[in-house]
């Protein structure tokens, strides 16, 4: 007994300090209300398998019911809805959603609802293609003139996306190139434009453009040239011996254009006669003094045939 009253007095001052704080604290506690609220939180995905991709329009945030005291202090930038999809396989996959998902919680937080139960996916596995760019061109030359031909650089671009919507794409298109009252040719850099945004350029995100502007043309007529065999070895017959050859030159050029200084060559080191007759159409050069402003524009196509000698 004595001992239990020594026990209880014993720095008596501190522990009535103790307990009036202890008391204090309860009241403080229990005075303070319990707020719950609904808070939307992110929803993030973790471990996804490498080739594989979510195609549907899957819940992107999710509504989450919490409860808390009033001094309790939250930091919702840190919520988030997590799910691990290490196992996830091609197809159809259904979540499911539970507090153990919900991370960034407060201990003196607790979770007392989940808005959406469950989250719909689709996954389909990722697949590659190289597809070829095009041009989009929009506008007009300036009078007189006409838009001859675009090159791009690079001309094939390797995009990727889910399987399916990969399959159904064979180009990709720049973005808009503005030709409207242009008289020279200029180059220009262009985006990519993929239209499905679930699609993805592997390789350059944009093109170099060089659209080539010039004057309009007239066609001029050089009549029939003889066509020319080179080498002269072996014998060949050439059929007709004659080719139609039509040049064009800017409209308004005023000089003369003489056909004789033009040939028509067939190049027969570079064909394989042994077989039989081949058609080709022969190659016409600019001479110097053309350079610049005649263009061929359509040759005759001949046949060549190998001339066998006979035996004496």
């Amino acid at each position: 007994m004595n001992f239990l009253r020594s026990f209880l007095l014993k720095n008596i001052g501190l522990k009535a300090i103790s307990l009036l704080l202890a008391v204090l604290l309860w009241f403080q506690i229990a005075g303070q209300q319990v707020v719950q609220r609904t808070v939307s939180v992110p929803v993030e995905f973790i471990n996804m398998p490498v080739g594989l991709e979510i195609t549907n329009d899957y819940t992107k945030r999710i509504n989450v019911l919490i409860a808390k005291r009033s001094s309790a202090k939250l930091d919702e930038s840190r919520l988030a809805a997590v799910f691990d999809l290490s196992d996830a396989e091609p197809g159809i996959e259904i979540i499911p959603v539970s507090d153990t998902n919900i991370r960034g919680v407060p201990y003196d937080v607790e979770v007392i609802g989940i808005e959406e139960r469950r989250i719909r996916l689709e996954l389909e596995r990722t697949r590659r293609k190289i597809v070829e760019v095009k041009p989009e061109i929009i506008g007009e030359p300036a009078p007189g003139f006409v838009l001859r031909e675009v090159r791009l650089s690079p001309a094939e671009v390797l995009i990727s996306g889910p399987e399916s919507r990969v399959a159904s794409v064979t180009t990709a298109q720049t973005e808009p190139i503005n030709i409207t009252g242009r008289r020279q040719s200029f180059v220009q850099d262009a985006y990519l434009d993929l239209e499905d945004p679930r699609l993805r350029i592997e390789t350059a995100a944009s093109v170099e453009a060089h659209v080539v502007i010039e004057e309009e043309r007239r066609e001029v007529p050089l009549g029939r040239l003889p066509v020319v065999q080179v080498p002269p070895n072996p014998p060949v017959r050439i059929e007709p011996a004659q080719v139609e050859v039509f040049v064009s030159v800017p409209v308004s050029y005023q000089g003369e254009i003489s056909p004789e200084d033009f040939r028509a060559v067939v190049r027969v080191g570079e064909l394989d006669l042994e077989a039989g007759p081949v058609e080709i159409t022969p190659e016409v050069s600019i001479p110097d003094q053309y350079q610049g402003v005649v263009r061929v524009e359509r040759v005759e196509a001949v046949r060549v045939v190998l001339r066998r000698s006979r035996p004496a």
